[in-house]
């Protein structure tokens, strides 16, 4: 086996340099493969009961916050100013999304 010259720690605080012996692992590792992570939509989503074709998903802007309102509306392509009221993020994004 190789050895490499270090420096070690001793009892009284000091270092010195000593000859340690390299270890090496002979076990194979395989990278853990995760399942790719579902894509996140800001805010909640409730399926829109009102709309006639079933299954259609609508964001929930009453329950998001100022932020999550900002982070939805860049996704969609429309920049919003947090420093206006809630109220007023949520009527630019209603009219955004009935506009396109």
């Amino acid at each position: 086996m190789s050895k490499s010259l270090d420096r070690v720690l001793q009892p009284d605080g000091s270092y010195k340099w000593q000859e340690t012996e390299l270890i090496h692992s002979t076990a194979s590792v395989e990278p853990e493969v995760c399942p790719a992570p579902e894509p996140l939509v800001p805010g909640e989503l409730a399926i829109d009961e009102t709309n006639p074709e079933k299954g259609i998903l609508t964001a929930d802007f009453e329950l998001m916050t100022k932020a999550q309102l900002e982070t939805y509306g860049r996704t969609i392509g429309i920049e919003l100013d947090k420093r206006h009221s809630k109220a007023d993020l949520i009527t630019e994004l209603k009219n955004f999304t009935l506009a396109n």
